[in-house]
């Protein structure tokens, strides 16, 4: 099976090694200035070398000819995915964005179509680093072709369970994005950050048919934002300054979707629209 996967990001490259042992990878680019790349990844805190995978290189901007499924790691409203989606029989994104979830249903059309979540932390560039291990979360009606594209078993969720997951973890990343990604000071705000991460998961389950979640426990938060500094083999709060300090319009893209579904559901947003309001563009 052909695999054609948007984007070359960490992310992007650990997926495109995870599947490329098995199919045929690619990558999509701007501008192709060879035919296929080597790329590399590792897990930290193992004693495992580099995997290194030739992945194709695919000039971007024109249909996706001969590929079986395109996995977007970019935005599906970014320019050219559309048309890179467009005629491939199965379509998948990643992206746990309630809009942009819908965006890609409206995509597919009557093609099978589905997710595709990292439950890792990557970065870096050749080789890509990620921690604790490669592995990914996949939901939709296209999950189990997705899941078989994989040498190692991946999950498989019911759609609304990775957005669920994201509106428990996203508010306080946005919560740390309003405090300078200063740890201490978000810690101040857990009950604050649960309250919005609680709000979150009520209606993105409303929104996707999810059964009524749990409330989130302030004191889960404080004690996240306390251990994992701790235990991950890399610098905490650089890294989110990293990842998430260049990506505010999509934080804030997610804060809207949440409160938009709450307010259509009849659900409070009252804590989810105050973030929004601390979040820097």
């Amino acid at each position: 099976m052909r695999v054609l996967v948007v984007g070359q990001g960490p992310v992007a490259q650990v997926l495109a090694t995870s599947v490329a042992g098995v199919h045929r990878a690619g990558f999509a680019v701007r501008e192709r200035t060879a035919e296929s790349r080597l790329v590399g990844t590792r897990r930290l805190r193992s004693a495992r070398g580099v995997e290194r995978r030739s992945v194709d290189l695919v000039p971007a901007g024109e249909r996706a000819a001969g590929w079986d499924i395109v996995i977007s790691t970019a935005s599906p409203a970014s320019p050219g995915v559309a048309e890179l989606l467009a005629g491939v029989p199965v379509v998948a994104a990643v992206t746990q964005v309630p809009s942009e979830v819908e965006l890609l249903r409206e995509l597919a059309g009557d093609r099978p179509w589905g997710l595709v979540v990292p439950e890792f932390f990557a970065g870096g560039g050749d080789p890509t680093w990620f921690w604790p291990r490669a592995r990914f979360t996949v939901a939709g009606p296209a999950s189990d072709l997705l899941r078989s594209l994989f040498a190692r078993p991946q999950r498989t969720a019911p759609l609304a369970a990775p957005l669920v997951s994201a509106a428990t973890a996203m508010p306080v990343v946005a919560g740390l994005h309003a405090a300078g990604f200063d740890l201490t000071a978000a810690r101040r705000s857990s009950r604050r950050l649960a309250a919005a991460a609680t709000q979150a998961r009520a209606a993105v389950a409303a929104g996707f048919g999810g059964p009524s979640p749990r409330p989130v426990r302030s004191q889960a938060v404080r004690a996240a934002l306390t251990v994992l500094p701790r235990l991950a083999p890399f610098d905490v709060p650089r890294y989110l300054r990293g990842h998430f300090g260049g990506h505010g319009q999509q934080t804030i893209l997610m804060l809207r979707d949440w409160a938009d579904l709450g307010r259509q559901h009849g659900l409070p947003t009252g804590e989810l629209e105050a973030l929004l309001e601390q979040v820097p563009a």
